[in-house]
């Protein structure tokens, strides 16, 4: 009888010992929908598989929990719904942002704008019969006023506006960004542990300027 008892209990420790080992493995239908999602999303197999495999595992795992993910730059609205789209197969939602972004400074010289358009024309001729290039400005916040020269570098509109002030030309510069309309994504703290930054490197490579970083929140 107590032969039979030990016995019964080493059976039950080495099945629980089996429950447990299976607990640890890996979903495999889990994985197998994610890369019947990933599929949809015009990405080859090596991105799909990699992206199935860790898209649910931290690349550190003592990360403090409240961070939040930005992805930043995304130059068009078709961009930022295909990375969207991915992301959504990943089970990880994203919210979109639109901001402008500077993407240059041009810096003009200029005179005026007058007190009158007959006035600016008539300026406008006497540099004009002095040599001196430059043309009306007839629209923007500028207009009615002469235009000098409209360069990319700073140091090339001061270097113009010395030497029509050595002429006795007394010219300004006026700077105007350039800028242009830019998307980012944000992933709440919550699904941004879900995702690792091995994944998201790869969900991004092709999007040229666009990077992600995360951040408290």
């Amino acid at each position: 009888m107590k032969g039979i008892i030990l016995t019964l209990l080493a059976l039950n420790l080495a099945f629980g010992g089996w429950l447990y080992w299976r607990s640890q493995q890996p979903d495999a239908d889990a994985t197998q929908v994610v890369l019947a999602e990933l599929n949809n999303l015009g990405l080859d197999e090596a991105t799909r598989v990699q992206l199935a495999q860790s898209g649910r595992q931290r690349d550190n795992p003592n990360q403090a929990a409240a961070q939040c993910i930005l992805i930043r730059g995304i130059g068009s609205a078709d961009d930022a719904s295909v990375i969207q789209a991915r992301l959504t197969a990943l089970e990880v939602p994203s919210t979109v942002s639109v901001r402008s972004e500077v993407v240059r400074t041009d810096h003009w010289v200029v005179l005026g704008p007058f007190e009158s358009t007959a006035r600016a024309r008539e300026r406008l001729a006497q540099l004009q019969a002095d040599g001196v290039e430059s043309f009306l400005i007839n629209q923007g916040r500028l207009e009615g006023g002469i235009s000098l020269g409209l360069f990319s570098s700073n140091s090339n509109a001061e270097n113009r506006r010395a030497a029509l002030a050595e002429a006795g030309i007394d010219a300004r510069i006026e700077d105007f960004p350039r800028t242009r309309e830019v998307r980012d994504l944000n992933i709440a703290a919550e699904a941004a542990r879900l995702l690792s930054d091995g994944a998201l490197e790869s969900i991004l490579d092709r999007f040229e300027g666009v990077d992600f970083q995360r951040y408290g929140c």
